[in-house]
């Protein structure tokens, strides 16, 4: 009898019917999109957010001068969150006379990678170096590609009077170097002040031989949290575990410390600080827009039940009058919205996913899979907005009284 109740109650009110379904199609499909680039939205967040530099700088440790070795860099990439390192960039600092055509100077010169490939056993070949870590650096000209090419700070340029095309001489103990400037630097920052060549050819100047003073490491880490800051030294067992195995800044670095010997690695708070607030803020507007798409949806479905409602308080008086119940009343409307929520969440999910995939497309011009979850998720959430939709027309339908609209 409820069946063909209900099947009756779909031919005859065609119209009504397609509303609520495409309330609900709506709802569940803009939720699904919006969960469906969530994740991706993130990544491709803390992808960008690398651009601003580095995260993590790596030092020797107290008292050990000249502990970081060039040949434990490729171990970088060894550690347990070796997918999120982005990149790395090694540096050699020293102090050097440098001569050039309007005179000599004192300044400071920094052996590093501009954008070395790197092979570690068992994982993909990958370009580490300056171009990776500090892609916001404004270069006028370009990279170094030979061992006697280097780039120049604007600041030292301005002062040396030198610039592209130019060469430039460093000396120190003794020894001396001659470079060809291929690029000007304009950072904002104190690299401005400094030239920067090819790392083999800066420790043969220094005297330093596989000497590193520091390296800065990019990674992809997740925001920070009260346990996140808690000292790992004073952590069990079981929460040190769950803190090494979460990807925070403070876990990565502990991790790139480890297998640099010699060495004590920091976050970089300024930067790791800011990205972290900012794709918090961006995972609480995806909820937001989410929770304000069902909420959306659940009141067109409300609006339309009641509309539809109204029309039909005959029908319901009538089944009163024949002896219907409460509980037999509300089982053939639940009944009507269940079946509606169903196919509007399948269609939903569905529309979703495709959405998705338009959206991220078109922003990041990349293509994003829907995970598992996401189907039930987006039945359970059509379910939702179909219940919360027609919790006040169910309200009116009960309270219908059969004398009062019979008698007209």
């Amino acid at each position: 009898m409820l069946i063909r109740i209900l099947k009756n109650s779909f031919l005859k009110r065609p119209k009504p019917v397609l509303l609520v379904l495409l309330s609900i199609v709506m709802g569940s499909a803009v939720a699904t999109a919006f969960l469906g680039i969530s994740g991706e939205l993130s990544h491709k967040m803390a992808l960008e957010l690398r651009s601003y530099g580095a995260n993590i700088v790596l030092e020797p440790a107290a008292g050990e001068a000249g502990a970081l070795r060039s040949d434990d860099l490729p171990k970088i990439k060894t550690i347990f969150w070796k997918h999120n390192i982005v990149g790395f960039a090694p540096y050699l600092f020293g102090q050097v006379d440098f001569a050039s055509a309007a005179g000599r100077q004192r300044g400071v010169v920094a052996g590093t990678w501009f954008g070395r490939p790197l092979q570690v056993p068992g994982e993909p070949d990958s370009i580490q170096g300056v171009k990776v870590t500090a892609p916001w650096w404004d270069l006028n000209g370009r990279w170094p590609e030979t061992p006697d090419e280097a780039v120049i700070g604007a600041a030292l340029a301005k002062r040396l009077k030198v610039g592209p095309g130019f060469d430039i001489t460093a000396v120190a103990g003794g020894k001396s170097r001659t470079f060809r400037i291929v690029g000007v630097a304009t950072t904002g920052g104190f690299e401005e002040e400094q030239l920067f060549a090819p790392l083999a050819e800066v420790q043969t100047l220094l005297n330093k031989p596989g000497q590193l003073s520091r390296v800065l490491v990019s990674a992809l880490t997740v925001p920070m949290d009260d346990f996140g800051r808690k000292d790992p030294s004073l952590m069990t067992r079981e929460e040190y575990e769950k803190w090494y195995c979460t990807a925070y800044v403070t876990s990565v670095a502990k991790g790139v410390e480890e297998v640099m010997g010699g060495s004590r690695a920091k976050p970089i708070w300024q930067i790791a600080s800011a990205e972290g607030a900012l794709l918090k803020k961006l995972e609480s507007l995806m909820l937001l827009l989410t929770v304000l798409a069902l909420f959306s949806a659940a009141c067109a479905v409300s609006s339309s039940l009641m509309a539809s409602m109204a029309k039909r308080s005959p029908e319901i008086a009538l089944m009163k009058t024949m002896g219907a119940d409460r509980f037999q009343i509300a089982a053939i409307f639940l009944g009507e919205t269940l079946v509606i929520s169903l196919l509007g969440g399948l269609l939903g999910y569905l529309a979703g996913d495709r959405l998705a995939v338009v959206i991220s497309h078109t922003v990041f011009d990349s293509t994003v899979t829907s995970p598992l979850w996401l189907f039930p998720t987006a039945i359970g959430a059509a379910l939702a907005v179909a219940l919360a939709g027609s919790a006040a027309p169910l309200k009116r339908a009960l309270a219908v009284e059969p004398v009062r609209v019979l008698k007209g």
